[in-house]
């Protein structure tokens, strides 16, 4: 099926690669949060895109234009520019991982990332550019999967698919045009003559330094090392061809790296690194057509799964832990199918339905095996496959009725509506509650003859102090209640 193009998306990938603003265009993703930022964009009081602010000279809004002619339209001259973006982002670790594979043409088991220490992260998005420094431990990490990468890419099997010609004489000839074709697609452009010369020097010096293989894979091997430990591999560079100025224009390479990690979370492919050579990448038609291409592409599903995770905070699933008593159905299989189930659902809504934000929250459909069928109810004959399955909407619709969402966001012998009514706040509406104040009992009042239900309780332990019903009555708890359901 081919993948539409959503709006929002399109905005963004027509018109954010093109530019990098407000110090060199890096595509940081939240590194304009601060202290001032209550929901991880970047917006404060006073800036563009925040509810409640007033339009300054230069901002773009014509207070006193005419309001039937309709909004004047938007410039990239006019108002305020983008937050500050990083020049170097560092790829995170599944970016890194995913690069990898693509420029090795093979996947690997472990993952490279897999003994990394884990990205920093950030309003629970591990893609803070500001944040994302490589301290001496990383360092050392990227170290140690550069040699093991280099030493398996020199297998006959796979550098066989990594060599642009078959080795003559001693090899230099041949090992200077890898350098230009593999560096290529690991810094994502072209060599400079000095990188090309520094790497085909490295040849031979690396024959001698490992105890096995032919002089020509030693060669070859050092050179792939050196190369994995760049920053030019382990970061997306944004240094353009003539910075100067707020808003930097792009080369066409950089617009390709952009588009391609934002949409496949890896390095460009080689049709889109000929599509930047060929200054396709310079006009809206051949940025759109080149981002359509990827969104057709199976690998578009991995960034879109990946933010999901984070979003609704799956990985919380994996230390989840229950009362045997009260739930006796409970398993570390069960936990492990109401992961898939969700992940398996939004690649369903966004890629098969083409779905919006909505269908995400009110989908009457769900994905179960043998073990989330007999958890729903679901009638029909289940085993180890997930299966397409219909919920009644009146009971179950979207993520969050969920158990994945609805397990996670609870205590291990009940309900909290305190916990999903916050979430709701924070992830859905974007507009996170303050933390609570210090000093305060978190146990709710035990069940009596006003206090029955679990509501009972929260209402009970949240709205007579009048400091915490400020935020729960009106605000953590009505959403928190709708999942008692």
């Amino acid at each position: 099926m081919s993948r539409s193009l959503p709006t929002t998306l399109a905005a963004l990938v027509l018109a954010a690669p093109i530019i990098g603003c407000g110090g060199g265009g890096g595509g940081n993703d939240d590194a304009g949060a601060t202290a001032g930022d209550t929901d991880g964009s970047g917006a404060t009081e006073g800036t563009a895109g925040t509810a409640g602010t007033t339009p300054t000279e230069g901002s773009g809004t014509d207070t006193s234009a005419d309001p039937t002619e309709g909004p004047a339209p938007v410039s990239c001259d006019d108002g305020p520019q983008p937050g500050p973006m990083p020049r170097l982002v560092r790829l995170t670790h599944q970016q890194y991982d995913l690069t990898v594979a693509d420029l090795f043409k093979k996947s690997f088991d472990p993952r490279p990332s897999a003994e990394f220490l884990a990205d920093p992260a950030v309003a629970g998005f591990d893609n803070n550019a500001v944040q994302m420094v490589v301290k001496d431990r990383l360092g050392r990490d990227y170290r140690r999967a550069a040699e093991r990468l280099a030493g398996e890419a020199v297998a006959p099997d796979v550098l066989a698919g990594l060599l642009p010609c078959q080795p003559e004489g001693d090899g230099s000839q041949c090992a200077a045009q890898f350098v230009a074709e593999f560096g290529r697609r690991a810094f994502r452009r072209p060599l400079t003559a000095a990188e090309q010369t520094t790497y085909a020097g490295l040849f031979t010096q690396g024959q001698g330094l490992y105890p096995e293989g032919t002089p020509f894979e030693q060669g070859i091997r050092f050179i792939i090392e050196a190369m994995l430990q760049s920053g030019h591999f382990l970061y997306r560079v944004e240094l353009s061809d003539a910075p100067g100025g707020e808003v930097i224009a792009l080369s066409g390479y950089e617009v390709a790296s952009r588009l391609s990690y934002l949409l496949w979370g890896s390095m460009p492919d080689d049709t889109l690194l000929a599509a930047a050579e060929a200054g396709e990448l310079d006009t809206p038609a051949g940025l759109e057509a080149q981002a359509r291409r990827l969104l057709d592409s199976p690998k578009a599903e991995a960034p879109v799964a990946d933010f999901h995770r984070q979003w609704l905070e799956l990985d919380k699933v994996d230390n989840l832990q229950k009362n045997s008593d009260l739930y006796p159905e409970w398993s570390g299989a069960l936990a492990d199918a109401m992961r898939e189930e969700t992940q398996q659902f939004v690649r369903h809504v966004v890629f098969e339905l083409e779905g919006d934000y909505a269908a995400l929250l009110t989908a009457p459909v769900t994905f179960v095996n043998a073990e989330l069928a007999a958890l729903y109810g679901v009638q029909g004959q289940f085993g180890a496959e997930f299966t397409e399955a219909a919920l009644d909407p009146q009971k179950r619709a979207g993520l969050l009725t969920q158990p994945s969402f609805l397990a996670t966001h609870a205590y291990q012998s009940s309900s909290s509506p305190i916990f999903r009514g916050a979430f709701v706040q924070k992830q859905i509406l974007c507009t996170p509650p303050p933390p609570p104040p210090g000093g305060i009992d978190p146990n709710l009042p035990p069940p009596g003859d006003d206090i029955v239900t679990t509501r009972d309780q929260v209402e009970a332990h949240t709205q007579l102090d009048p400091y915490c019903a400020g935020c729960h009555k009106s605000i953590i708890n009505p959403p928190g209640f709708a999942f008692e359901h």
